[in-house]
């Protein structure tokens, strides 16, 4: 049967991924006021070009943000000394707090004994009550007396008057010696008892709180009320940091050396967000997209060859110096997104935007030994043998395989340039 050879080459090989790219400035920066307002002046042109702490614009009323920041500031050295105030006074609020709990608890004392003096049994001695007994006797005995002195009373008697009088004064005073009587052998009714039982729980809760803050306070601070005080101090350096940055950001100054790209705003207009575009044209970068099957062929440091649609005729270099860690999708296509930094330390007459075809070269080897892929014999994997012709005969020997693409491979040991190597079947009878 015939048998397919190759002889072994050297050559070159080198294994990359093409994609599309887009020209974009190395750093560029969106500029505007630290707050929405109108612009006093700029003091520069699209097409500038500025050195870093350059200033590019002003904003007007800055009196108005100077004093918002030493309204600030202000605001700021109250809540600090509101916070000092709070561990200063400390000794001071827990000695009222244990006054408070002194008193809420006389309180209650003073809300029990009435509690217990209203019940039926303890409003009175034993002896006050027979002095009642006694007292409503003798009133009893003086009314009797009187209401018989006054039965012939008539409207012309002045001593029959005289002692109708007595009559009803002795009346009420036997009423009187009742009533005080029926007090102290009595019991509270239903709604006085509710109210003496209120009287006793608010009492309980007033000593309960008492106690409660007193006890919050006696090693110190309340803490509730020092974590507050510290939340208004942040609150306030972060509004008075905020004010800082406005007043700061009211005189825009060039972050880097670099070329002012765009100013969409005039003097006398309201701007709210960025206006104007500053961009660094002495390092040139690439944003490049590739097919998501070649995502194993792109990593930080390999290099990239360039061929802009506008130059078709220049290679441009660089090296990969980002890759996103995630596929982009659009109109249902996935790819690898990266940014490439294009050698040399300008654009060179290339202008932000234009388009390009990119390789990334994920391997080359120069000057190497090299045989078709259909010559290798995978033994297992990651290692291979080819068929050598040996005086017309072909026999197998393993090799040391290196870079390999869909057409050849390279062999970094077992074989030397000008051997022949098999790259059909051998038919056997």
């Amino acid at each position: 049967p015939e048998i397919q050879t190759s002889v072994v080459r050297r050559g070159d090989l080198t294994l990359y991924a093409s994609g599309s790219g887009t020209l974009i400035a190395g750093k560029q920066a969106e500029l505007g006021f630290g707050t929405s307002g109108t612009v006093q002046a700029t003091y520069v042109q699209p097409g500038d070009i500025v050195e870093a702490g350059q200033i590019l614009a002003e904003q007007a009323d800055i009196e108005a943000l100077e004093a918002e920041v030493a309204a600030a500031d202000l605001a700021l050295h109250e809540a600090r000394e509101a916070l000092e105030t709070l561990h200063e006074q400390a000794d001071l609020v827990a000695a009222e707090a244990q006054v408070a709990v002194a008193e809420a608890q006389e309180a209650l004392e003073d809300a029990q004994r009435t509690w217990q003096y209203q019940q039926e049994g303890y409003r009175a001695s034993s002896v006050t009550i027979k002095a009642a007994e006694a007292a409503l006797v003798v009133a009893q005995d003086a009314m009797e007396r009187a209401e018989s002195r006054s039965d012939d009373f008539e409207d012309d008697d002045p001593q029959g008057a005289h002692d109708y009088k007595n009559y009803a004064a002795a009346v009420q005073a036997y009423r009187s010696a009742l009533a005080n009587l029926n007090w102290y052998t009595g019991h509270p009714t239903e709604t006085q008892q509710a109210g003496l039982d209120a009287a006793v729980a608010l009492a309980t809760a007033q000593l309960a709180e008492a106690q409660r803050a007193y006890e919050k306070v006696n090693d110190g601070p309340d803490p509730d009320e020092v974590t507050k005080a510290e939340l208004q101090v942040a609150a306030a350096e972060a509004e008075l940091a905020s004010a800082q940055r406005n007043l700061d950001m009211a005189v825009i100054e060039a972050p880097f050396a670099g070329t002012v790209m765009e100013i969409s705003a005039n003097p006398g207009d309201e701007v709210t967000g960025a206006f104007l575009t500053l961009a660094d044209l002495s390092v040139a970068q690439l944003e490049i997209s590739l097919d998501e099957t070649d995502a194993d062929k792109i990593a930080v440091g390999h290099p990239v060859e360039v061929v802009f649609d506008t130059y078709p005729d220049d290679l441009y270099t660089g090296t990969v110096v980002q890759v996103d860690p995630r596929l982009s999708t659009e109109f249902g296509l996935a790819t690898v997104e990266g940014l490439v930094q294009l050698d040399g330390d300008s654009f060179d007459g290339l202008l932000l935007g234009m388009n390009a075809s990119v390789d990334v070269i994920s391997g080359r080897a120069e000057g190497v030994a090299l045989v078709p892929v259909e010559a290798l014999r995978e033994l297992e994997p990651d290692e291979y043998a080819v068929f050598v012709m040996e005086d017309g005969q072909p026999r197998l020997r393993t090799v040391e395989v290196g870079l390999m693409d869909l057409t050849f491979a390279e062999i970094k040991s077992g074989l030397e340039v000008g051997e022949i190597v098999t790259t059909g079947v051998v038919e056997t009878g």
